[in-house]
């Protein structure tokens, strides 16, 4: 069997994404069978640059890659542009992987998080939150830190509470059931698109991961960190490979726990709730990992 893997990747204003591309097919084990749908948000300019980079003529995978663009000045958010990727390019692969723009991966990747996911308990999704890279570093440097870590608010994230800092901490068994998921590194099988998909994403642009959490919370599936690093991300430092996105005269709906409430089946948002509460006061008893 094949075993196709479609990788979402929405890219805002972002320098490294041709180097995010090329990486994940040169680490993939069978890059045959990694389709990416990219939705590339971006001045005029470097849209074509990067349709020419990835032009058949210039990339050896063009054919697996899909590509959706816009104008920066039209995008809405990183939740909004991933929620694009599900409906107009995801097409039924049986595992779906979800990462950002300025991303490295491990040798074999595509092996390795199969494995994982076969091995894993019932009804899983993989997520951890992604050890860094610098740019400049060796693979065999930035594979050092070869641990993922699970990160936990100390208060309820779309509230007052929620303040830094924060907890990380690496996983205590090999899967570890946990709440919060990391919106560049995800991992799942056909249900995983499944369940965060959205007719209209309509959400404040920096609430997706407990969108997301919450969304596979309701679908009956469950989130499960691992301690192998399998991605690596470059967090923002002092150089400006990339635009923060800011939204402009946006209206976001901001009570998704309200608007979600159609998504309700055999479990509720009230008991996710519940269990993310419980997450943010083990927060506040456990020390900070400090990375």
């Amino acid at each position: 069997m094949n075993e196709k893997i479609f990788v979402s990747i929405a890219s805002y204003k972002d320098s490294d994404l041709i180097n995010t591309i090329s990486d994940l097919y040169y680490k993939a084990k069978n890059p045959k069978r990694v389709f990416v749908g990219l939705f590339i948000q971006d001045a005029f300019d470097q849209i074509n640059k990067t349709n020419i980079l990835l032009h058949p003529n210039n990339h050896p995978h063009s054919k697996n890659i899909k590509i959706k663009t816009i104008f920066f000045e039209q995008a809405k958010g990183c939740g909004w542009a991933r929620n694009i990727i599900l409906k107009e390019l995801y097409n039924n692969e049986e595992y779906f992987m979800c990462v950002d723009s300025h991303s490295r991966f491990l040798k074999d990747w595509d092996e390795v998080y199969i494995h994982k996911y076969k091995n894993a308990p019932e009804n899983a999704v993989i997520s951890a939150f992604p050890q860094s890279f610098e740019f400049g570093q060796s693979y065999e440097e930035y594979t050092k830190k070869n641990i993922g870590t699970i990160y936990t608010p100390n208060g309820l994230p779309w509230t007052s509470e929620f303040n830094q800092p924060h907890c990380q901490r690496h996983p205590k068994v090999s899967y570890e059931k946990v709440m919060s998921v990391s919106g560049g590194n995800i991992f799942g099988d056909y249900r995983l698109p499944k369940a965060i998909t959205l007719d209209n994403y309509i959400y404040k642009y920096n609430q997706e991961q407990e969108i997301y959490s919450l969304l596979i919370f309701l679908y009956g599936l469950d989130v499960y960190a691992i301690p192998k690093n399998i991605v690596w991300h470059k967090y923002i430092s002092g150089d400006s490979y990339r635009d923060i996105f800011v939204p402009n005269k946006i209206k976001y709906e901001l009570d998704f726990l309200t608007n979600l409430k159609y998504k309700e089946k055999s479990r509720t948002i009230d008991e996710w709730v519940a269990l993310i509460k419980e997450d943010c006061e083990a927060c506040k008893k456990t020390k900070q990992l400090n990375l």
